[in-house]
């Protein structure tokens, strides 16, 4: 049976994702993307409508049905895959739930007259703020704040995004006035992820030392049981509760693919305050960060509770019990940690 072929498919942007540029393809016929891989699947193989097609490391067989109806080089869309763009990144640093994005790269869209679309470094676990326009990334929707779905429409001839929940239109607000505190936490954060960026792409020593201070960071305090992270004792509320909506990230091994941005981003300033650009967990320890880390509940990677450091069995819960108190007090920078009523209000990177 022939192939189906597209009378009209789109180019994909040399940042663009994929699973966008399927989108716009399928926008263009009214559908989504799902709709069109089946009627593709059905022309040119018996289960593939079934299966969506993945950002990181995507089924060739896939591509080539996409690549054979819009008239690609199946080789261009394998080169847009994360995992061409990114050889040596591990699979546990690129996003697997919503993608956020950046308001004002879809404005930049509509200014240069063409399609809106997501770029592929949004997915990028450690990726918090665009570059380009300085501003934090966004995964609620601005208009309703409810958890961000996007959909690509036709509007005055291009492309545009539009919340799935309330069918707002996704905009940076054209012109209006920026708040300098959000400016400022977006550019000093935006240091933060090009520091932590780059011990991703380099590999080796640095990023294990990396990966073991964030999921310590994520893990349950020392009680059994407890649903609070360890970084909880970074707040002067005594009690404070993990938020519903990181809960996901305690205890997982892998916890920034499960976070919202605004806690990547409070994850990417206590690795700051903690270490600075050392980052060594595994050796001489700020004191702060001793005694966050000796509050860890024993992990998977760590189940024969003996001491890293000196080889000694684990301290006991009430040993430092003292010191933990003292810290959680001392005036060191903290943002919000329930993030409720305040979501504008970022404050400062430093004290």
């Amino acid at each position: 049976m022939t192939p189906a072929r597209l009378p009209v498919a789109p180019r994909p942007f040399v940042d663009e994702l994929l699973s966008s540029w399927m989108t716009r393809v399928a926008a263009r016929y009214g559908a989504e993307p799902l709709e069109l891989m089946v009627y593709m699947a059905g022309q040119g193989g018996r289960e593939a409508g079934a299966r969506q097609v993945d950002d990181v490391a995507p089924d060739m067989g896939l591509l080539g049905l996409w690549a054979t109806a819009c008239r690609v080089d199946p080789e261009r869309l394998r080169r847009s895959s994360l995992a061409s763009r990114n050889p040596h990144r591990p699979q546990a640093w690129f996003l697997t739930e919503t993608v956020p994005v950046c308001l004002d790269c879809f404005d930049a869209d509509v200014a240069a007259g063409r399609d809106a679309y997501l770029r592929g470094h949004w997915r990028l676990a450690e990726c918090v703020a665009c570059p380009a326009h300085r501003t934090m990334l966004e995964d609620r929707c601005p208009a309703c704040r409810g958890h961000l779905r996007l959909s690509l429409r036709m509007f005055n001839g291009l492309l545009r995004p539009f919340c799935r929940k309330c069918d707002a239109v996704l905009t940076g607000g054209g012109g209006e006035a920026e708040d300098p505190l959000k400016a400022g936490f977006a550019a000093g954060v935006l240091e933060l992820q090009r520091h932590i960026n780059g011990i991703v792409r380099g590999g080796s020593g640095r990023l294990d030392r990396l990966e073991h201070a964030v999921r310590t960071l994520w893990a349950p305090l020392d009680r059994d049981g407890a649903a609070r992270p360890v970084l909880a004792l970074w707040y002067d509320e005594p009690g404070w509760n993990c938020p519903f909506e990181a809960r996901a990230a305690v205890g997982r091994s892998a916890p920034l693919q499960q976070l919202p941005v605004r806690w990547r981003a409070l994850t990417l300033v206590i690795l700051h305050d903690l270490f600075g650009a050392d980052l060594v967990p595994g050796a001489l320890l700020p004191e702060a960060a001793l005694v966050l880390f000796q509050r860890a509940a024993p992990l998977p990677w760590r189940t024969d509770g003996r001491d890293l450091r000196n080889g000694k069995g684990k301290r006991g819960i009430d040993v430092g019990a003292e010191r933990v108190h003292r810290l959680s007090k001392r005036p060191v920078h903290r943002l919000n940690g329930n993030f409720l009523d305040e979501r504008g209000d970022f404050g400062r990177i430093h004290p």
